[in-house]
């Protein structure tokens, strides 16, 4: 039995600041833009073609889901090729290799140029860092939060993807690792009998087309499968001093102590924070049982 993420993301095609504010920043609902950045020079001109022709000279880090970091993050790529080769990869079949938050601008600045923040709408901008995001059909960008607690809006220029959310509730429910914004969890093959929280777990999702735009609030949870070779850009808002404060900490501080452990007691952190991710779902479930017992 699959999870339950059957409820389809809220679509507009065209919305004003107020009523965004009201209907999805406030609540922190995600939404799916039809049109926000769909008119921009990005959604015309970005393809693999075009940047294997203007960048395919420079070298890039190449990401893949090895099990080995369900409960980390990859803070350095395992591999580095030309970014022609990669292109060519990532369009001739299936793959799992992707381009993981990488900052295109670096290389040509000019490419922001080809967009325009929509500060019409989205208060709080943080322009310093949008990140571009490639893959290959089938590839996967696992079950993870966004250490940084920024709202995102993720918007795909090439290609198509489908993107899976769980709110900031199911922390606990997800198995979430201590110390990270992690989790073992196959959403799409998950296995209730190790986990038998993720019956208690509801979700969302939506497909991503050319063109379009999905706002996920603060601490969402996203799992998204390439569905075919798909260049992304994600830029970021602030949410609340609380959650902007957290994510600095998380950063800067925890992430750090994470790796310490880890690299200070081998395999006995990880098994050290799996006991404590099971003891919080055992925890929540009962929370649940009761609750519905009492009503």
């Amino acid at each position: 039995m699959a999870i339950d993420f059957s409820k389809e993301i809220d679509v507009v095609d065209c919305i004003d600041y107020e009523e965004f504010v009201e209907r999805y920043m406030k609540p922190q609902k995600p939404v799916k833009f039809r049109n926000l950045l769909r008119d921009s020079t990005a959604n015309s001109k970005w393809s693999p073609e075009y940047f294997k022709k203007e960048l395919g000279h420079i070298e890039v880090g190449v990401f893949d889901n090895d099990p080995a970091y369900l409960d980390r993050s990859y803070k350095q790529a395992p591999v580095r090729m030309k970014f022609a080769d990669y292109l060519d990869l990532i369009t001739s079949g299936p793959t799992d290799a992707r381009l993981h938050l990488f900052n295109v601008f670096k290389h040509k600045p000019e490419l922001r140029h080809d967009f325009e923040y929509p500060e019409h709408l989205v208060d709080n901008i943080v322009k310093g860092f949008p990140f571009t995001f490639f893959g290959g059909e089938g590839s996967v960008a696992r079950m993870h939060r966004d250490m940084d607690n920024a709202n995102v809006f993720l918007t795909e220029f090439w290609g198509r993807k489908k993107v899976i959310l769980f709110g900031p509730e199911y922390d606990d429910l997800l198995y979430r690792y201590p110390f990270t914004t992690h989790t073992g969890v196959n959403i799409e093959e998950p296995d209730y009998e190790k986990y038998p929280g993720l019956n208690f777990v509801k979700g969302s999702h939506t497909i991503l087309e050319k063109g379009e735009t999905l706002f996920m609030p603060c601490k969402y949870w996203h799992h998204i499968r390439y569905l075919s070779t798909g260049i992304g850009m994600s830029f970021r808002s602030l949410g609340t001093v609380s959650n902007t404060v957290d994510g600095w900490i998380q950063v800067g501080l925890v992430s750090t102590l994470d790796d310490t452990m880890r690299k200070t007691t081998g395999n006995w952190w990880f098994e050290k924070k799996t006991e404590m991710a099971d003891s919080r779902a055992r925890r929540m479930m009962k929370k649940g049982k009761s609750r519905v017992t009492n009503e």
